[in-house]
C-alpha cells in the first residue's frame, strides 16, 4: 500500500469515527430530552423528618399558579388475588403520590387511566402498575379492574404504564417495579419516617423561576424546606447538551482560523498585485484590464467572510454554570470556589444530597458518557487535522 492511499484511508476512517461520535452525542441528548422532564425537585435529606402530603396540599391551595406533586416510595410485597407472587427477580415499591404526578413525570399509559384528584384526596384503593408487573402477575397487560394485594391490602388496577426499557435508562434504574397509588390510601407504619415526602416536584414557567418558586414554598412551609435539597433538571440537561457544543466550538474555531488564513492570503495577493501595477498605471486601468480576476478574488474573499460569520453564529453558545458556583462579587475569589467544592464533597460524605432517584442517576450517567465523547471527539478531530496535513504533504512531494 502506497503512502498516498494509506493517508487517504486514515483520513476517511478518522472522519467517519468523528461523525459517528457526533451522531451518538446528539442521539444521547435527544434521549435525555425525552426521558428526563424539565422540572425542579426538592429531595429530602433526612429520613425521619420533612413535609407531609397534607402540608403539600396547603401549598397547592396557596400557590394555585404552580403545578406541584410529591411522592414517597415504600418497599412492599405484592401478589394477585390468588396469592400468586411476581417472579423471584421482581421487587416492588409503592409510590404514594397525587393527581399531578403523571403530568410532571410523563409515562405512556397503555391501558386504563391515571390517578385523579378525587381518588388522591379520598384515598381510593386504586393502583397504576407497569406492563412488566402486569405480565408477571396476570400473564398479560389487560388487567384493568383486577385486584392487586399489597401488604395484605386490596387495590383495584386502573391503569398500566409502559416501562422504559432503553439501555441507559435500565442501567440507571434500581430494578424495582413501581406501583403508583393515591397517597391517602396507604398508611406507612412499618418504615421509619412516616409519610414524609421523599421528593416534591414542580415546573418553572415564565412567571415562576426557581428563586420565586422557592420563596413561595418557603412562605407556606417555613424552615421545613431546608431539609430538602434543590435539583433543577432544566439546568442539568443544558449542561449535558453543551458538551457537544464545546466540540462544535473547537471544530468551528479551527475552521474559522483555516478560512481566515486563506482569506488573508487572497487579500495579501491582491494588495501585492495592486502595489506592483499601480506604479505606472491608474487604478481605473488596472481594474478594467483585470475585471475578471478581481471579480473572482472578491467573490472568494466574500465567500470566506460569509463562511466565517455563519460558522461563528453556529458555534457560539452560552456556558451554563449553576448559581452556587458563581461568586456574587469577585469572579477571581479562589477561596469561594474552594469552599463550594469542599461543601459539595462534605454533602456527599454526609450522604445529605437528598433522595437518589432515577433522574439524577440517569443524568449522572449521561454526563459521564458526554465527557468521554467530548474527549474522544476532540482527540479524533486533532487526528483528522493531522491526516489532512499529511495528505497535503504527500501531494506536495508527488508534484
Amino acid at each position: 500500500m502506497n503512502i498516498k492511499r494509506f493517508t487517504r484511508i486514515r483520513l476517511i476512517v478518522s472522519s467517519t469515527i468523528l461523525i459517528i461520535m457526533i451522531i451518538v452525542s446528539n442521539y444521547l441528548n435527544l434521549k435525555v430530552s425525552k426521558n428526563v422532564s424539565s422540572i425542579i425537585e426538592y429531595k429530602n435529606k433526612v429520613s425521619d423528618n420533612g413535609i407531609t402530603f397534607e402540608e403539600l396540599n396547603k401549598v397547592k391551595e396557596k400557590c394555585k399558579d404552580l403545578k406541584l406533586t410529591g411522592y414517597k416510595e415504600v418497599h412492599v410485597n405484592t401478589a394477585n388475588i390468588y396469592g400468586i407472587l411476581p417472579g423471584r427477580k421482581i421487587k416492588t415499591k409503592l409510590v404514594l403520590t397525587d393527581e399531578n404526578y403523571f403530568s410532571l413525570y410523563p409515562s405512556k399509559i397503555i391501558r386504563g387511566g391515571k390517578i385523579d384528584y378525587l381518588s388522591a384526596r379520598n384515598g381510593d384503593k386504586i393502583a397504576v402498575i407497569s406492563d412488566g408487573l402486569a405480565v408477571s402477575l396476570f400473564k398479560n397487560i389487560d388487567v384493568i379492574g383486577n385486584t392487586l394485594i399489597i401488604n395484605n391490602e386490596k387495590y383495584k388496577i386502573i391503569g398500566v404504564y409502559k416501562e422504559n426499557k432503553s439501555l441507559m435508562y435500565n442501567a440507571s434504574d434500581d430494578g424495582y417495579k413501581r406501583i403508583y397509588v393515591p397517597y391517602a390510601s396507604y398508611k406507612n407504619t412499618s418504615e421509619k419516617g412516616g409519610n414524609f415526602l421523599d421528593i416534591i416536584s414542580t415546573k418553572e414557567t415564565s412567571d415562576n423561576g426557581e428563586k420565586i418558586i422557592y420563596d413561595k414554598l418557603t412562605k407556606v412551609l417555613g424552615n421545613k424546606l431546608s431539609t430538602y435539597n434543590v435539583y433543577n433538571y432544566t439546568i442539568s440537561k443544558k449542561i449535558i447538551y453543551e458538551q457537544i457544543h464545546i466540540l462544535y466550538f473547537i471544530m468551528g474555531t479551527f475552521t474559522i482560523i483555516f478560512l481566515l488564513k486563506i482569506m488573508i492570503k487572497h487579500i495579501k495577493g491582491a494588495v501585492i498585485f495592486l502595489k506592483v501595477n499601480i506604479k505606472d498605471r491608474y487604478l481605473r486601468e488596472i481594474i478594467k484590464e483585470n475585471t475578471r480576476v478581481i471579480k473572482i478574488v472578491s467573490r472568494k474573499i466574500l465567500f470566506y467572510l460569509i463562511g466565517i460569520i455563519v460558522i461563528f453564529s453556529i458555534i457560539k453558545f452560552n456556558i451554563i454554570v449553576v448559581d452556587k458556583y458563581l461568586p456574587t462579587e469577585n469572579v477571581f475569589d479562589i477561596n469561594f470556589y474552594k469552599g463550594t467544592i469542599i461543601r459539595d464533597i462534605q454533602l456527599i460524605n454526609a450522604n445529605e444530597n437528598g433522595v437518589n432517584n432515577i433522574y439524577n442517576r440517569y443524568l449522572s450517567n449521561a454526563i459521564r458518557i458526554q465527557h468521554i465523547l467530548l474527549f474522544m471527539g476532540t482527540v479524533t478531530f486533532i487526528v483528522v487535522l493531522v491526516d489532512i496535513k499529511a495528505e497535503k504533504i504527500v501531494r506536495h512531494f508527488e508534484k
